[in-house]
């Protein structure tokens, strides 16, 4: 799912010299009612999502869509997860995209910028009424050269809580029934466990992320989207904050590489207190790790906003060129209304971002006497009231890794806080250029 994707984006325009035209329409595409009603064909572009699990749902689907609007044709094509986004870019470059597209913000915010996507605001702008605000807001793109709008409709969405060690936190001089909530309490809890000499790590947070400050209310870009401003006093003064419990041996050094996977490692074999997870990590600790289970705590993600920052969406865009707008319109928004969001997110683990999913039964009645249901229900509010922060600009490429590479050469010592995120904010404005 988009939340265990690392997507950086391969803007169209540069292989294409700006063309609008290079964009161009899906060649599967054909047909297109004259009285507005769909017919015809087209196709529609999943990402990595046909397998056993997922393959039954997408059959039946389209199959339900076909019989219910007789004359249309949807041809279902599935890219693998390796190069992805390269593949995306060839197809805009070679006039091939398919007619639907699926990805997330980051990916499509570069084909939108070369003119490949369609500005849903535009073309179906009555649309935004059927998903949730910040589902929507996170599907919006603006800034230099591009036209404010969304460029996709909102599909399934994930977040996830916290998940402490309460057994390392009692031998580390915590309270598991007090676990930190905002950042004051994150560093205050911080510093009591490294007093009191258990020799654990508080966590691999190291302010090498947009969520790291976005939680703390640190503004990312300014409000039209030209300009980078996280290196302002309150973000420095933030950054410092985890270089001073780095330098009390807070946070592992392995965490400061950007190609260290092991954190999960570290969190069952009790060296950090607190990792972060999916609503469904409990299930899987429950199986793989029982003994840690037994001693598995779950908070929310720490905000000083009372909200996650950190939502991750995945998205559905259309081509702009697509020789088939009336069909692929109405299929688009087909697979992510209400009903069949809320049948892929069971499916999937993940949540529907379309308005009333989140208050189906399905989710009204979630036992929240184990730590699944916990980690369940903290998900669900999260989901409901938190928000994406990352910029959809902000990719790997353009200032994501970037970030992180300035943030633990802070932490090493190496420059000052302020230095890194000078750095960063300077490398990631050079990019919207």
């Amino acid at each position: 799912m988009r939340a265990l994707k690392k997507v950086a984006v391969m803007i169209c325009a540069t292989a294409m010299a700006g063309s609008l035209a290079a964009c161009g329409g899906s060649n599967s595409s054909s047909g297109g009612s004259k009285d507005g009603k769909p017919s015809g064909e087209i196709s529609f572009q999943t990402w990595n999502l046909k397998n056993d699990k997922y393959t039954p749902y997408f059959k039946n689907l389209i199959s339900a869509y076909e019989k219910s609007h007789p004359g249309t044709t949807i041809k279902w094509v599935d890219q693998p997860s390796d190069n992805y986004e390269q593949k995306l870019s060839a197809d805009a470059a070679a006039n091939s995209l398919p007619d639907i597209i699926d990805a997330g913000p980051s990916l499509m915010y570069g084909l939108a910028k070369a003119g490949a996507l369609m500005n849903i605001s535009k073309e179906a702008p009555k649309a935004q009424n059927n998903y949730y605000k910040n589902a929507w807001d996170a599907v919006t793109f603006k800034g230099k050269d591009i036209e404010e709008g969304a460029y996709g409709f909102p599909w399934y969405v994930n977040d996830g809580p916290t998940y402490y060690n309460s057994e390392l936190m009692q031998k580390c001089g915590l309270d598991p029934n007090k676990l930190p909530v905002t950042w004051d309490d994150y560093f205050s809890q911080a510093d009591t466990m490294v007093n009191s000499g258990c020799g654990a790590y508080m966590s691999t947070m190291l302010g090498g992320s947009v969520d790291d400050y976005a939680s703390a209310g640190i503004p990312i870009m300014n409000k039209d989207h030209t300009k980078y401003v996280f290196n302002s006093p309150e973000a420095v003064k933030h950054l410092q904050r985890f270089v001073d419990l780095y330098n009390k041996k807070g946070i592992p050094p392995e965490a400061l590489s950007a190609q260290w996977s092991q954190q999960g490692e570290f969190f069952q074999k009790g060296s950090i207190v607190a990792m972060g997870g999916s609503a469904y990590s409990a299930a899987d600790f429950k199986q793989n790790s029982p003994d840690l289970y037994k001693h598995l705590a779950v908070g929310t993600k720490i905000s000083d906003q009372g909200k996650s920052a950190s939502l991750a969406y995945e998205m559905l865009a259309v081509n702009a060129q697509t020789k088939n707008k009336t069909l692929a319109l109405d299929f688009v928004q087909y697979v992510t209304n209400a009903k069949n969001q809320l049948s892929f997110a069971k499916k999937s683990n993940t949540f529907p971002s379309s308005k009333g999913g989140l208050d189906d039964p399905y989710y009204a009645n979630i036992d929240t006497s184990d730590v699944q249901g916990k980690a369940l229900k903290i998900t669900l509010n999260s989901v409901k009231n938190g928000y994406s922060s990352r910029p959809a600009e902000f990719t790997d490429a353009n200032g994501k890794d970037y970030l992180q590479q300035q943030a633990a050469l802070a932490l090493q010592g190496k420059q000052t806080a302020k230095e890194s995120l000078d750095k960063a904010v300077k490398y990631a404005n050079e990019k919207l250029q």
